[in-house]
């Protein structure tokens, strides 16, 4: 006989004598009388019942399992599931040797068709820590041993389902598991991960390295992973090393990977006090939230709120803000990021936020990003704490941002050239929505606009904007573009109604314009007067055509009305230049400014010292010697010309 046939012939015959001693072996030995010891074992560790229903039997092989049907583990007393977990089918794959000596060495578990329900109660305890304190296990002493594990991460689930409860929020996680296993060698050697399924409604595929099984029970970190796949058809991949000491997990050296998303840096998570707490300092050249798939939980169903009472039409919402996200958690970190695009769509560069989260009161203690060509930067703080007592205070400065961005983001886009723009704001809030929060806002917000070219179209708007811009631009209309050498908006606020004293104002090549008034958020309704003025040797063909344009009436439709003759006493009404002749003496600065013999607008509205009283003295002679102001009929048709009526 060929050597090669012998040596196959005796392997052969070795496998038929250890089958027949398996055979043998398992035949004399009753496996459903290892339940009970098993059963108790369990108990005592854990607190909790198994139950085997289905019994037990031997599946015979070269890799002989020890198969369990219809089992479950009971749950913790207050959960709300009978069981934490259920499967169909539990398989222990076993050592086939150990078997003839009666003893059973496990190399793998798995779970099919498993059910896990987890969930945490109202302070935070999870159903899966053990009904006893380590240490002092009922009946340790007595309980019969178990088989060793023979390589503990050796682990396989197919074709299960698990939930997660958050006890305080009534929020659920919902895991769909294709197929999970976690398998090894031998324990000292990495463990080979797959998942396949879905988390939420996003599906996941990832597969990868762990470190070894014997690392992970003795705790010896960093333990490192490292997992790539598909989440949600993106490639994603997460490089880490993991360390947990007492109630604290942090992922340093972490390298998270989403579609074109990159994040570096480190996040932990600690556990053990009233909330969890999140520590991260992540960096990254990319952020997209639009594509970026978060699993959220489902909330927990709510009692009908009872209707409302009829409200007033408002444009500014008054639908209250969820504060409740705030209390979930507590988190410090920082995150920079080269460019974030929102899931609108709209992307920022440069972003850098540095902030921390404590029982309901979020403090952005500043950020900073790049936006419309310019830059912001700022802080805000949100102390949502005690419910009915929640307050806003919001500090920014934004620099040289673009006017044509600010224009299209307000909904009034137009084509310009240059125009550089510095805002700034520093306000005080109270209140659980946006209407709140401009009702009670106090504080100074303000804009300067530079120079640039706005070129004029006939949009033919019927906007309260383009009217108003008409009426006090005549040029507008008649001229290629406005050539704007700058504009301010200053506004003092006051629990939500802010009183203008000359703090609004524009300066072009040919006129000036400033106005007064007031703004009360608390009622959304307006009432500004405004004064242009055009400059000296400007030739208009109705010279006062609008002395005087007021503005007034809801933020939702406020009314235009001009008035080139009597202005003053409608002035008065105003309330604004509180301590000042009222309006008038904004154009009497006005017409001083066009003479060339004092502060334009934008520097009357910017705090400059007013015209002296010989400067104004002379302007308002000056005035008095003006051409008498045309018919009213021929006032009426080109008011109507410029309205577009």
């Amino acid at each position: 006989m060929h050597p090669a046939l012998k040596i196959l012939a005796g392997a052969a015959a070795v496998v038929v004598v250890l089958l027949l001693g398996v055979v043998v072996a398992v035949s004399t030995v009753d496996v459903n009388t290892l339940i009970a010891p098993v059963r108790d074992r369990v108990k005592a560790m854990t607190g909790r019942d198994l139950t085997v229903r289905g019994g037990a039997r031997v599946a015979l092989s070269l890799q002989p399992r020890l198969v369990l049907g219809d089992v479950s583990l009971s749950n913790a007393p207050w959960a709300s599931a009978k069981d934490m977990v259920t499967a169909q089918r539990v398989e222990l794959q076993v050592a086939l040797l150990p078997l003839l000596s009666r003893r059973f060495e496990l190399i793998e578990l798995m779970l099919v068709d498993p059910v896990i329900a987890l969930e945490t109660d109202a302070q935070g305890q999870g159903n899966w820590t053990s009904a006893t304190a380590p240490g002092t296990l009922p009946g340790a002493a007595s309980a019969p041993p178990v088989p060793a594990i023979f390589a503990a991460g050796n682990v396989s689930i197919s074709n299960g389902s698990l939930t997660y409860r958050d006890g305080a929020s009534g929020s659920v996680t919902r895991v769909a598991i294709d197929r999970l296993f976690v398998r090894a060698r031998d324990p000292a050697t990495p463990i080979v991960a797959e998942f396949r399924g879905r988390i939420g409604d996003v599906p996941v595929t990832l597969e990868g390295t762990l470190g070894s099984a014997d690392a992970l029970l003795a705790q010896r970190w960093p333990y490192p992973v490292s997992l790539q796949g598909e989440v949600a058809g993106q490639k994603a991949s997460i490089s880490t090393k993991l360390k947990a000491e007492g109630g604290r997990y942090s992922l340093n050296d972490l390298a998270l990977k989403f579609g074109a998303d990159a994040l570096t840096g480190t996040f932990a998570v600690v556990t053990g006090g009233a909330r969890p707490r999140l520590e991260f300092d992540l960096t990254g050249p990319a952020l997209a939230l639009n594509v970026l798939p978060v699993p959220l939980p489902v909330a927990a169903p709510k009692a009908a709120a009872p209707a409302a009472k009829a409200a007033p039409h408002y444009m500014i919402p008054d639908t209250p803000v969820d504060f409740a996200p705030l209390h979930l958690v507590d988190a410090r970190g920082r995150l920079a990021v080269g460019r974030l695009r929102l899931p609108d769509g709209r992307e920022f560069e440069s972003l850098r936020v540095e902030f921390t989260l404590d029982n309901g009161k979020l403090d952005l203690s500043s950020f900073s990003l790049t936006l419309m060509g310019g830059t912001m930067s700022g802080a805000l703080t949100i102390d949502a704490g005690t419910a009915g007592t929640e307050s806003l205070a919001v500090r920014m400065e934004g620099k040289g941002l673009a006017l044509d961005a600010i224009l299209a983001a307000a909904g009034y886009p137009r084509q310009v050239r240059g125009g550089k723009t510095d805002v700034n704001a520093t306000l005080a809030m109270r209140g659980a929505s946006p209407r709140a929060w401009a009702a009670s806002a106090t504080g100074i917000v303000g804009a300067v606009v530079g120079p640039a070219t706005l070129v004029n179209t006939k949009v033919g708007s019927s906007s309260t904007f383009d009217k108003l811009g008409e009426a006090l631009n005549p040029f507008r209309t008649m001229d290629a573009s406005t050539e704007l050498k700058c504009a301010v908006v200053r506004l003092q606020l006051a629990n939500g109604v802010a009183k203008v004293d000359r703090g609004i104002a524009m300066e072009t090549a040919k006129l000036g314009v400033g106005a007064s008034g007031t703004l009360d958020f608390r009622n959304e309704t307006l009432d500004f007067a405004f004064q242009p003025k055009i400059r000296k040797d400007i030739p208009l063909e109705i010279a006062s055509l609008a002395d005087f344009v007021r503005v007034s009436g809801p933020f939702a439709s406020p009314q235009i009305r001009i008035d080139p003759v009597g202005s003053a006493k409608a002035l008065a009404t105003i309330g604004a230049a509180v301590g000042t002749s009222g309006v008038s003496v904004l154009g009497q600065a006005l017409f001083a400014w066009a003479e060339g013999k004092g502060a334009g607008p934008c520097a009357i509205a910017l705090g400059a010292a007013a015209p002296s009283a010989a400067a104004l003295g002379t302007a308002a002679k000056a005035e008095g010697d003006q051409a008498p102001i045309p018919l009213a009929s021929e006032i009426g048709k080109a008011i109507g010309k410029l309205l577009g009526k």
